[in-house]
């Protein structure tokens, strides 16, 4: 925060209490007072995103950001939209393959925080390719632009997704007509509706994504300071870029962290639809290895 002027500061400060988001208003405001454009303002926030990284594993910390289209009440969608940030989380104790991408956290933010669709994605490296596939499953991705500007220097790379992936294995080639971020039609009913836990991780279940396996999963933590973190399950034509719903609730707990003492988890619910794979060692494994225990339910 000290590389920015006090007053861009004080607002940039409101990111620890709104889970890693800047309002639209916050964005126009702080683009006058930095006088940037809304591309030299993402990337000169790029550093910010990137404290936000846990890595244990390999030491190195990636930020990323993307502008969303929820407008400002009275504007139209062509105007600013909130900004989400993300950065990469490194689960020690577990495979690489549980590693999760800064552009993975930060499109996750934006997906948990509502948005359908997103506007652009900037990052201070070219996208590697488990993160090419895992954004040529959102929805209107072809409309979406992916800004590639690194840190020490001012030249800024635009690019589609169609540059980034060309001949791409996609939703189409196995009849999806969904996409990731656009609605979700399923309908769950809650192991007990009395439990408010329970009630969470069926939301975030019934919200999921997961048109291959048909495994719509969500996850909920109870943490010891009485907050509630949820997430969804984001599967991928590829199957490999798919985020679980333990790590999209690690990285939505990583968010909700930033103005708070460090709390620890004392309950959590995995709810999943019925299907031939199942989420459950994965996610008991790294809630065991938090010190709690995962009831799971199948429905």
């Amino acid at each position: 925060m000290a590389l920015f002027p006090e007053d861009a500061a004080t607002i940039l400060q409101k990111l620890t209490l709104q889970q890693g988001r800047l309002e639209p208003e916050q964005v126009n405001e702080l683009k006058v007072l930095m006088r940037l454009s809304t591309e030299d303002f993402l990337k000169a926030v790029l550093p910010l995103a990137a404290t936000m990284s846990t890595c244990p594993i390999s030491g190195f910390s990636v930020g990323a950001v993307v502008e969303g289209f929820r407008a400002a009440e009275g504007s139209c969608e062509e105007e600013q939209g909130p900004i989400y940030f993300g950065a990469n989380l490194e689960i020690a104790g577990q495979p690489l393959k549980m590693a999760i991408h800064a552009e993975q956290a930060s499109i996750s933010n934006a997906w948990h925080q509502g948005e359908t669709r997103l506007r652009r994605l900037m990052v201070n490296e070219a996208p590697c390719g488990h993160c090419r596939q895992f954004m040529n499953e959102l929805n209107e991705i072809d409309q979406m632009e992916i800004l590639v500007s690194q840190l020490d220097n001012e030249r800024k790379k635009h690019y589609r997704m169609a540059d980034l992936l060309p001949d791409a294995f996609g939703p189409g080639d196995l009849k999806q007509g969904g996409r990731l971020l656009g609605p979700s039609n399923q309908l769950l009913n809650s192991p007990d509706s009395s439990d408010t836990l329970i009630n969470a991780a069926t939301q975030a279940a019934q919200n999921s994504y997961a048109p291959y396996s048909d495994c719509y999963s969500g996850i909920a933590l109870l943490m010891n300071n009485g907050d509630i973190i949820s997430g969804m399950y984001a599967e991928n034509v590829a199957f490999n870029p798919s985020l679980t719903a333990i790590e999209a609730a690690l990285v939505n707990l990583r968010l909700n962290s930033l103005a708070k003492p460090e709390a620890t988890i004392v309950d959590a619910v995995m709810v999943e639809k019925q299907a031939p794979i199942s989420h459950k060692a994965m996610a008991v494994s790294i809630i065991s290895h938090m010190g709690a225990e995962l009831r799971h339910f199948i429905v």
